[in-house]
């Protein structure tokens, strides 16, 4: 189910059958839209309806699976809602091609979907009708599509590059064994964020007002944007000719200048790259290859730019639109035990971490991002307090030093407990987590034990709560001292905690706590020794960092200025 098209297949005869729309395509586009008296289109329909009835038809909403954003105006409908149509004509398409009833799938999702997006994937596949047990992270369907059937080990780089998702996998294979060792990514990054470039581009060149057109107008230009990418995959520049309001318009790009305009997400795209070599503590000379899975990846300067990172092959894979549902078919046939593929392991990893939330407001993750799945991981706790009698574990989902900013999964409290000096007195807290998201919580405190599952739920604070709670936070840190310098200190700290491995976070977690003591407690020179120091030492990770081979900023050079010096 993707943001842009989505597609089915299954395991049947020994191998993969990708499933035909009844327009006799693969790729049904993740369209929704209303029609007039109420009726509902799914597909290539809907997807003309973004331009002729523009109030009416939805698209990209697999970006807000799992938030409160609603569609419509006199009717709304959630991401869930609109997901779960796609999924109705999709079982439709299946029951038809297969001449029965289908009522279990496994759905692919980005491997950085939380914990909420997950649910609400699994409740979409529940309103059209579908048992949902499986989810399965896309690159991970792309790798074991890619090692099927092969047995010499190798590790590779899945650059799954989507029209609204970037996810990117570190893998090891050999034998029957697929192993994801990191996982990143970024849910705002996709072949629409180029298509948008390529418009505003067109507005800027053309001396247009975006805000004065009409609905109608804008999706034209979307369209004809996307065209123009499209053409760009097999020529070095491209041209539309598009018509508003009676008047010709030209839409024009080459690819140098596309690298140019989009340099910014080029950028970005480096940043998950960086972070699942970091993390799995690899060398880029051991790793024999990146593949290019997902249809923006059919986008040339994409590989080029991704040369130009590592001294490392780029390949495309043979059909990178449909891959995905090639390895949801397998994965498929894998847990129904059939075929040849009924004895490969895939070793899938946690792209999260999970853990609680502590006296002064900090993240104390249980079970590590890229922690091998299934895991159970756990860690001990003690009172805070004299004679304090019970203790609370707000649980979390996220990479955030600050608990808060985590995604609240539930809140567990353990009473009774004996009165005591703190630190003499405390609770084992296990976490338990498997493939299917299902997170099994224990705590122990000796002579009191709780138990509480985490399935299918979307619990967390609303809006408004989070949004007071985020402003009573940052209040309460800068309240030493409001100064800018040592809030980007403590940001950049935060920053670096996301993006390093548990071993480099280890560090960095006790000097921050060191410098947030120093503002709350401390004089002016002694401030100020504390922040140089914390800024040295950020400097040092920073550059010990994991740094691209030859990476060279010209590559974001306009064709303007080539074309100048030539």
């Amino acid at each position: 189910m993707g943001t842009t098209n989505s597609l089915a297949a299954v395991w049947r005869g020994g191998k993969v059958e990708l499933i035909p729309n009844s327009l006799g395509e693969y790729l049904t586009p993740s369209v929704v839209g209303i029609g007039e008296n109420g009726e509902i289109h799914v597909g290539a329909v809907a997807a003309e309806m973004l331009i002729t009835s523009p109030d009416r038809a939805f698209a990209e909403f697999k970006r807000n699976m799992g938030t409160d954003y609603k569609y419509g105006k006199d009717k709304t409908y959630s991401a869930e809602d609109l997901s779960s149509f796609v999924l109705r004509r999709l079982k439709e398409d299946a029951e038809a091609w297969l001449g029965e009833a289908v009522t279990e799938a496994v759905i692919s999702v980005p491997a950085y979907f939380n914990d909420d997006k997950r649910c609400a994937t699994k409740n979409a596949g529940k309103l059209a009708g579908l048992q949902v047990q499986r989810l399965i992270n896309e690159p991970s369907a792309v790798a074991l599509k890619h090692h099927m059937g092969k047995e010499e080990p190798e590790t590779f780089i899945i650059f799954d590059f989507g029209g609204g998702t970037l996810d990117v996998s570190l893998v090891e294979a050999f034998d029957n064994m697929v192993e994801i060792q990191a996982v990143a990514g970024d849910n705002h990054l996709g072949g629409k964020d180029f298509n948008e470039i390529i418009a505003r581009e067109f507005y800027r060149e053309n001396q247009i007002m975006e805000s004065l057109l009409t609905g109608e107008e804008r999706g034209i230009v979307i369209k004809e944007a996307e065209a123009l990418k499209r053409q760009l995959t097999h020529t070095d520049s491209a041209e539309r000719n598009i018509l508003l309001g009676g008047r010709e318009y030209r839409m024009q790009m080459t690819s140098q200048h596309l690298i140019h305009t989009g340099a910014d997400l080029f950028r970005r795209m480096a940043v998950p790259i960086r972070q699942v070599i970091s993390d799995s503590g690899m060398q880029p000379q051991e790793i024999d290859k990146i593949i290019l899975a997902g249809g923006s990846s059919r986008m040339p300067v994409v590989a080029r730019y991704l040369k130009s990172l590592l001294e490392i092959p780029v390949v495309t894979d043979e059909d990178p639109d449909k891959s995905i549902a090639m390895g949801v078919g397998i994965a498929a046939a894998i847990k129904e035990r059939e075929g040849d593929v009924k004895d490969m392991i895939l070793a899938d990893i946690c792209p999260f971490s999970l853990g609680v939330a502590v006296y002064d407001g900090s993240f104390s993750p249980v079970i590590q991002r890229n922690d091998t799945l299934p895991c159970s991981r756990t860690e001990y706790y003690v009172t805070v307090s004299d004679n304090q009698t019970s203790m609370k574990f707000p649980v979390y989902q996220g990479d955030n030093l600050i608990a808060a900013e985590n995604l609240l999964l539930g809140t567990l409290e353990i009473s009774g407990l004996p009165r005591a000096p703190k630190g003499a007195v405390g609770a084992s807290v296990t976490f338990l987590y498997d493939i299917n998201g299902i997170l099994d919580i224990r705590i122990d405190s000796g002579n009191q034990q709780i138990h509480k599952v985490i399935m299918n739920k979307r619990i967390g604070l609303d809006e408004k709560a989070l949004e007071q709670r985020l402003k009573e936070l940052r209040q309460m840190t800068l309240s030493p001292m409001e100064d800018e310098k040592n809030l980007y200190l403590i940001e950049k700290a935060q920053r670096l905690y996301r993006e390093c491995s548990p071993g480099v976070r280890s560090y960095i977690i006790p000097a921050l706590m060191r410098f947030r003591e120093t503002l709350k407690n401390g004089q002016g020179r002694e401030i100020r020794e504390a922040y140089v120091q914390f800024s040295v030492y950020l400097d040092a990770i920073e550059k010990n960092k994991f740094c691209f081979h030859g990476f060279d900023e010209s590559f974001f050079a306009d064709d303007r200025e080539e074309e100048e010096a030539d």
